[in-house]
């Protein structure tokens, strides 16, 4: 799975958790509903700027939702695990 992938899968599990809907969450952040799945879907790569937008509206922090992604990505959990030896 691409990273782009892995980062939307975890954008949109944070989103269902919260029982927001991608239309809901594109008001909450102003930014297009189809823009928000093409992320989900691993299409897009979100800017920064959106990723912090997003990581509001869902009330998660970024360093949390990036410690998510660091735990399911593979070759990052590799290079972290070198890191501690």
């Amino acid at each position: 799975m691409h990273k782009e992938e892995i980062f939307g899968k975890i954008l949109q599990e944070e989103r269902k958790a919260k029982k927001i809907s991608q239309e809901k969450l594109a008001k909450l952040t102003g930014l297009d509903r189809t823009f928000i799945s093409l992320i989900e879907n691993g299409k897009r790569s979100p800017t920064f700027s959106t990723i912090l937008k997003i990581c509001s509206a869902l009330e998660i922090s970024p360093s949390e939702l990036f410690s998510k992604f660091e735990d399911q990505d593979l070759e990052f959990s590799l290079i972290r695990k070198r890191g501690k030896q």
